[in-house]
This record gives structure tokens, C-alpha cells and sequence, in this order.
């Protein structure tokens, strides 16, 4: 006995198979690639109780090459508070590394809560955060550093 597919189930099975290739292809044109790696983040800072306390030290490198490079701290807002370079040129693959008191660009210490670093290549049309946070004078806190860090969150 031969078993005989219906016209109806192939063509939604066709269907189907053309769906998911279709999401994977916009799936993979709309993810960019990772251009930003960071390679030493220092995730507690507290600048309120200990101003003598050593400062978050940020290691990173680009993969794309900018002449005119921004590089920032930013709130769960995603709004700026402290601009570490406002125009610097960042070579790919070169690790740079700066230092952040947990001072807002005022002087002020920022309030409490996490911070992350961005960095925007303007030649390249990247604004890009890093995922990982720097967590400022929350007692109490156990920051979680470890770990695989998420894809860079580009916009």
C-alpha cells in the first residue's frame, strides 16, 4: 500500500520550509557583527563611602577602526552621565583602557545603581553598550561579573 501526500499538506510544508528560511536569512542581515569586545571590566565601584577607593578600570577594543570615537558611561536609561572621551581615534584591535570614579561629568558622584560603558564609531554608524554593568555603592549588592557576556546591544 502506497501512502500519497495531498497537494494541500506539500504545498504547506513548502511553505513552512520557505517561512523559516526567510526568518533566518533576516535574522542574520539584521544582527551586526560584534564590534565591540571588552576584556576587563571592574564591576563594583564606591565612590559615596570610600573616595579614596580605586577607580572602575575598563579595558576594551573595536573591531573597526574610527577617527573620531566617543567613549562614555551610561545609566539604566541609556543616558549619558560621565563622557570618559568625547573624540578620541580607536584603532582595530588595539585595547585602550580607562578609568571611571563613579563622578558623573559635573564631579558629582553619581547615584546609586548600574552603569554600563558605550561607545560610538560614527564612521562606521555604531552606537553601541556593553552588556555588563558597573554597579555603584549598592549595599548589599552581589555583582555578577562571570560569565559569557551577551551580544553588544547595537542601536
Amino acid at each position: 500500500m502506497s501512502a500519497r501526500v495531498s497537494l494541500g499538506a506539500t504545498l504547506f510544508f513548502a511553505l513552512l520550509a520557505a517561512t523559516l528560511i526567510t526568518a533566518v536569512l533576516v535574522v542574520r542581515a539584521r544582527t551586526p557583527d560584534l564590534a565591540l569586545e571588552v576584556t576587563k571590566l571592574d564591576c563594583k565601584l564606591d565612590p559615596g563611602r570610600d573616595p579614596d577607593a580605586a577607580p572602575s578600570r575598563i579595558t576594551f577594543f573595536v573591531r573597526a577602526s574610527d577617527p573620531d570615537a566617543s567613549v562614555a558611561i551610561v545609566d539604566r536609561h541609556e543616558n549619558v552621565v560621565r563622557t570618559l572621551d568625547p573624540s578620541v581615534a580607536l584603532d582595530a584591535g588595539e585595547p585602550v583602557t580607562y578609568l571611571w570614579d563613579g563622578r558623573a561629568d559635573g564631579g558629582a558622584v553619581v547615584a546609586p545603581g548600574r552603569y554600563r560603558l558605550e561607545v560610538e564609531l560614527p564612521s562606521e554608524r555604531r552606537e553601541m553598550i556593553w552588556p555588563r554593568r558597573i554597579f555603584v555603592d549598592q549595599p548589599g549588592a552581589s555583582p555578577d561579573c562571570a560569565g559569557p557576556p551577551r551580544d553588544v546591544l547595537d542601536r
